[in-house]
């Protein structure tokens, strides 16, 4: 398959999270459009595994301003490598620290967009402080392992990166050992 040609590119929003773009490409066939593209920082999501139970957050989402249950998920910071942002994260919004982290892969969460989500488990969890951010409100819960599946085919997990990283590990015996290291 051949690439697309970038003509031209106009910046329509930038902050600190999501710029936006329309960029004037060339298509493979010769046509001349448009494409709407959405740059968004690189994030981490940790599903942190003690014995028999995944620690997960209840945490307030705005826009939609609802309780969202899930595992902690957070960007990587320009300094960090995947892997710090998500020893960072994991303690920042449950206070566990954790001994060690098996890389699950990754994955893009939008496709007009380069963005890539990590996927870590975190296991030999000890406990330390939560240091919320000021949007964050935050209610750490343990939810038995045996639980996941039932809460997965009820729809009450409908974060996406928490579904994709809650159901490989089920898919993978749960142990860890069948990711490949990062």
């Amino acid at each position: 398959m051949r690439k697309w040609k970038l003509i031209d590119t106009k910046v329509l929003c930038r902050s600190d999270f999501v710029s936006v773009f329309d960029d004037v490409v060339i298509l493979p066939s010769g046509q001349q459009i448009t494409y709407t593209k959405v740059e968004l920082r690189d994030f981490v999501t940790v599903l942190p595994l003690t014995e028999n139970k995944i620690v997960m957050i209840d945490i307030l989402r705005y826009p939609r301003n609802c309780l969202s249950l899930e595992i902690p998920s957070g960007h990587i910071e320009d300094s960090e490598s995947p892997e710090e942002s998500a020893f960072r994260e994991l303690e920042e919004e449950t206070g566990y620290r954790a001994g060690q982290l098996v890389y699950m892969g990754c994955f893009h969460p939008l496709s007009r967009s380069t963005q890539r989500a990590h996927l870590f488990l975190a296991k030999e969890l000890k406990k330390g402080a939560q240091r919320l951010e000021k949007t964050e409100q935050i209610n750490v819960k343990f939810v038995p392992i045996n639980s996941i599946k039932k809460m997965l085919t009820a729809g009450k997990i409908t974060h996406a990166p928490t579904l994709l990283a809650l159901q490989r590990f089920l898919l993978t015996g749960q142990t860890g050992e069948s990711f490949s290291s990062s």
